[in-house]
């Protein structure tokens, strides 16, 4: 039977409840540094069948609009242990959990080379597109084969496999939007949020969950967005004060290219 190919894109929520993950409380960034968790086990349910990975791209946007840090990430690829998803790596931007039962359960890892611009990641106008077949001397070329446990967790003709990341130096997720409302109206709830300092089109996407710098519930999903406005699918959660700066949950965007059979 000729091969057959597919792709799977998912953006990891790196706040997860906790944006002291990606900001402090006083808005001082909160870069991550290398060998920190840069989002844990995602689960993605392939067919069976499905044999290798052959390629990976990771976009990130940058800090306060810019551009991300031209340095590696880590891919790991995992298999569930008895029909179980492996043991948490812990919370981004900190080191691996003790615990966590990686040997067990490892099946394959990506190193994306991103060390310099257009060997394993190309700089773009707001953000950083990270790419696997690289032409750096440490990057991979090729695809990595891959043999999950057959749990069908998501369905009878699928296997579920678990994808994590490893920074390897330091990405910054601050956005520099903050909210412009010295009367604090915004205490009030309403779907539009008028910002300034950076352009929110820089730092979010429609479907993007938003947190504001401190406090650790997301005040909702944006539906749409301009250059000083924010829109919310529906009515901000709590209170939002003038100059809060507003966090992206999801800001990483991973497309993985499989080969099955």
């Amino acid at each position: 039977m000729a091969n057959q190919y597919f792709q799977k894109t998912f953006k990891p929520d790196i706040i997860n409840g906790d944006v002291s993950n990606v900001i402090q409380s006083n808005k001082t960034d909160l870069p991550f540094s290398s060998s920190d968790v840069l989002f844990d086990w995602q689960p993605l349910d392939i067919p069976l069948g499905t044999d290798a990975i052959i390629d990976a791209l990771v976009y990130m946007v940058g800090e306060d609009g810019g551009i991300q840090p031209g340095t590696d990430i880590n891919l790991l690829i995992a298999k569930s242990k008895s029909g179980v998803a492996p043991v948490s790596l812990g919370s981004p931007n900190s080191t691996i959990a003790v615990g966590s039962n990686i040997p067990e359960v490892l099946i394959g890892v990506l190193k994306i080379e991103g060390d310099a611009n257009r060997q394993g990641n190309l700089d773009l106008a707001f953000g950083t597109a990270y790419y696997f077949k690289s032409t750096g001397a440490n990057g991979h070329v090729g695809p990595v084969p891959i043999e999950p446990e057959q749990n069908s967790l998501g369905g009878q003709a699928t296997n579920r496999i678990y994808v994590a990341a490893i920074a390897g130096g330091a990405f910054d997720f601050s956005t520099g939007v903050l909210l412009n409302d010295a009367s604090d109206v915004a205490d009030d709830a309403g779907t539009s949020l008028t910002v300034d300092g950076v352009d929110p089109r820089k730092s979010f996407s429609v479907g993007d969950t938003v947190y504001i710098h401190d406090v650790d519930t997301p005040i909702g999903t944006v539906a749409s967005l301009a250059a000083n406005t924010i829109t919310l699918t529906s009515n901000n959660v709590g209170a939002i004060a003038d100059d809060d700066e507003f966090m992206n949950a999801t800001p990483i965007t991973v497309t993985l290219s499989f080969r099955g059979r």
